[in-house]
């Protein structure tokens, strides 16, 4: 498989995010496709289709490219926790019904019921209250 995607996202940070879904208490079967798209089952029989990227800024041109070129997907974990996202994207994302998180948020999402509905601070700490642009 190759180590370069259309997107950039660096093969170590592929293999991490995949053995930290296996590894996550909530998640029951993770499967990669298309190099960077992850379908992950969790423990209540919910599948979720989640775009891996690596945006050191993400911005809603990033949201609108990668529904254009994946479709339909749930969430879009951006980056790691050094890693943002402009209020535009997360605009965007809740417009097309994506949920947007860097490594740390998702991770916490998934331990909800409603894990879109998950609120991620802007200073990379979770929270159930509302983030401006969220």
């Amino acid at each position: 498989m190759s180590t370069k995607n259309n997107w950039n996202v660096p093969y170590s940070s592929i293999v991490w995010f995949y053995s930290a879904m296996r590894a996550h208490t909530k998640v029951l079967h993770v499967e990669r496709d298309q190099d960077i798209l992850f379908t992950i089952t969790d423990n209540e029989d919910r599948n979720y289709k989640v775009l891996l990227l690596d945006e050191y800024r993400m911005g809603a041109a990033a949201v609108f490219k990668a529904l254009e070129e994946f479709g339909n997907i749930d969430f879009i974990v951006y980056g790691g926790n050094w890693n943002a996202a402009t209020s535009e994207a997360y605009k965007a994302a809740k417009e097309n019904g994506v949920a947007l998180f860097n490594y740390s948020g998702f991770m916490g999402a998934l331990n909800l019921k409603k894990p879109k509905e998950y609120k991620q601070s802007a200073k990379g700490k979770s929270s159930t209250k509302p983030q401006e642009g969220a």
